[in-house]
């Protein structure tokens, strides 16, 4: 009988634990963050903003990028400072969410302001003292969930009063309080007694396609081609031209010729014409139909 420690399920389990998991497995990650954004997109968003100024050279690419950051960071003041609402748009419309899914939850009263919540055959524990769920994205978010929400309902409270500050249009506000003061052109800087920093050399490749990184060949492969249907010569079969047998070739043949097959007609027959094939070898035609 296979023991608990050699399981192939324990054995994946340490496997993951190896890969540092607090980094990318959300039941890592750090209570208390409270940012609903808990994946990469924000670098990926990035990545595709600045993919034209990474050609550039060094001084032009950050000059590139600090000019993209000050007109983000002008635009977000503009939309935050023409907001009314109490929280963003990204948070009214998650608690909303929250507040249509907590209709399928079934609630159990505890003792001590706790709560049991069940929702899809799965119950989850909610403490309203502490503030907290057994889903953990309650302390995650700082947005309640859904199991959350049923209970903050079945109070006759409002969602709205248990979402922390940090989603508030206030809080908005003040992150794009102070954006990035425009730049002077670089031939408007002023001079330093040291030598100015110079774009990279220009070298010109080498000619022709350049290397797609193969992989070494074996013993036994030919490394004149990268190919996989190229056949060694110790593997090939020879054919001879002149009595179209195998074995040997046109030099050492004492058979007699063998007249090569006629060609097959090149293009599409024409609409009036009768398709026509070529027997190999035969030297005889297949009219189609007999």
């Amino acid at each position: 009988m296979e023991t608990i420690g050699t399981s192939p399920m324990t054995c994946a389990f340490n496997s993951l634990l190896r890969t540092s998991p607090m980094t990318w497995s959300r039941a890592f990650f750090r209570v208390g963050t409270h940012c609903n954004d808990n994946l990469n997109n924000l670098s990926e968003s990035f990545n595709r903003t600045i993919r034209q100024a990474r050609r550039k050279p060094l001084l032009e690419m950050l000059e590139d990028i600090r000019r993209q950051c000050m007109v983000r960071n002008e635009k977000r003041h503009i939309i935050a400072g023409r907001l009314k609402t109490r929280f963003t748009k990204r948070a009214h419309l998650e608690i909303e969410r929250m507040i249509e899914g907590s209709q399928f939850c079934i609630r159990s009263m505890a003792r001590d302001n706790q709560h049991e919540v069940e929702l899809h055959d799965e119950s989850y524990s909610v403490d309203m003292n502490a503030l907290t769920c057994g889903c953990i994205k309650w302390q995650m978010t700082g947005i309640p969930c859904v199991h959350a929400a049923s209970v903050i309902i079945a109070k006759k409270q409002k969602v709205q009063d248990y979402v922390v500050n940090w989603y508030t249009t206030r809080m908005w506000r003040a992150s794009y309080k102070d954006g990035i003061q425009p730049v002077q052109d670089q031939l408007e800087w002023p001079r330093m007694n040291r030598l100015g920093v110079l774009p990279p050399p220009w070298r010109k490749g080498n000619p022709g396609r350049p290397n797609n990184h193969a992989r070494r060949k074996g013993m036994y492969e030919s490394s004149s081609s990268s190919s996989n249907t190229r056949v060694a010569n110790n593997e090939r079969v020879m054919t001879c031209s002149n009595c179209k047998q195998e074995g040997h070739n046109r030099l050492s043949c004492i058979n007699p010729t063998v007249e090569a097959p006629a060609a097959r007609p090149r293009g599409r027959p024409r609409k009036n014409q009768e398709p026509r094939n070529v027997l190999f070898g035969q030297g005889q035609t297949w009219e189609q139909g007999s």
